[in-house]
């Protein structure tokens, strides 16, 4: 039998947009509420053992301590917290190590990009639990790990996929990357790094196009409804030409002004003009300075996720095969 890695995001959904829009708050108590019924899913499937990340917030402790009678190996990685993104990184790369069969994030776009940085080709299911979710799932926790222990275990086989990466360049080095939108902005500093006014971005790159996003990526989804091919991203220029509506943050409509939008092939790399800094999935993350040549590049080497729908019919359907 297998294991399963645990990652939980202690201040996912906290950032400035519970101030600047309508985004919700899930709070300490309901990620450990959904962390107990993770566990109880995966104990009903069964595997070798789960890893845990030790949350900053001790978030996993709380609800491993509220169950008792859990019949299930459990473990913390061996690691102190600091209580920022290299918490997930590491525990990410240490569960990597022991060939976990998949790993549940509960986190938003963000915590899920920064874990594929090491995360391989390791599975990952993430459930929201941040605040712009285009790639993490609203899911009960109980079937989430259900699927997770399912995949780990080789019961189910073929219910993933591979993500596109869109990778940011600055004089000729790799410095990050992001998997829904990459946005060149005009904002001074990294601040608060939410994007809150769609005056501030000059032009966006969205790898994921689908027509329930919302942040920068919803931009794509009033521009493509139908979505992009495999081996395309779109790259979006805003100016005045034309408007759209687009939902940069929960309970925000805004009109967007768009100048050009073009179909980028996957290996093509296209400069950026002007950013002072760039946003990558929801977040400013790096500071532009004065004679940095920026570029921009996709390829598929985004994370390996399941998908949750085709997962639990393949588990019914082998299920109800063995049965027979």
């Amino acid at each position: 039998m297998h294991k399963v890695g645990l990652i939980v995001n202690p201040v996912s959904g906290t950032d400035i947009r519970r101030a600047t829009s309508t985004a919700g708050f899930v709070d300490i108590m309901q990620k450990a509420r959904i962390v107990k019924s993770l566990l109880k899913g995966i104990e009903a499937v069964g595997v070798g053992e789960v890893l845990i990340m030790p949350d900053f917030y001790g978030i996993a402790a709380h609800a491993l301590w509220d169950l008792p009678q859990l019949n299930l190996k459990w473990s913390f990685i061996d690691m102190k917290p600091k209580g920022d993104y290299t918490d997930t990184v590491n525990a990410v790369r240490e569960m990597v190590k022991e060939n976990v069969g998949s790993i549940v994030i509960l986190g938003g776009d963000g915590t899920v990009r920064v874990a594929s940085k090491v995360s391989g080709n390791t599975p990952l299911l993430p459930i929201s639990t941040g605040t712009n979710n285009v790639i993490p799932y609203f899911i009960d926790g109980t079937l989430a790990g259900i699927i997770a222990a399912a995949v780990a275990n080789g019961l189910v086989i073929n219910a993933m996929y591979r993500l596109k990466r869109v990778l940011l360049i600055i004089n000729g080095e790799v410095i990050d990357q992001a998997l829904v939108d990459l946005g060149a902005t005009l904002y001074p500093f990294k601040g608060a790094r939410a994007v809150t006014n769609p005056n501030m971005v000059t032009e966006v790159f969205i790898s994921l196009v689908k027509p329930l996003s919302i942040g920068l990526a919803s931009i794509g989804a009033a521009l493509k409804p139908n979505g992009l091919p495999n081996d395309r991203i779109l790259h979006v220029v805003i100016g005045s030409r034309f408007n759209i509506k687009a939902i940069l943050m929960p309970g925000y409509v805004t009109n967007v002004g768009i100048d050009k939008v073009e179909e980028i092939k996957l290996g093509v790399k296209v400069p950026i003009s002007k950013a002072y800094t760039i946003e990558l999935d929801g977040e400013r993350e790096v500071e532009v300075f004065d004679g940095d040549y920026v570029e921009v590049m996709a390829d598929e080497g985004g994370p390996v996720i399941i998908d949750v729908n085709k997962a639990i019919q393949e588990l019914f359907l082998r299920q109800c095969f063995n049965c027979s």
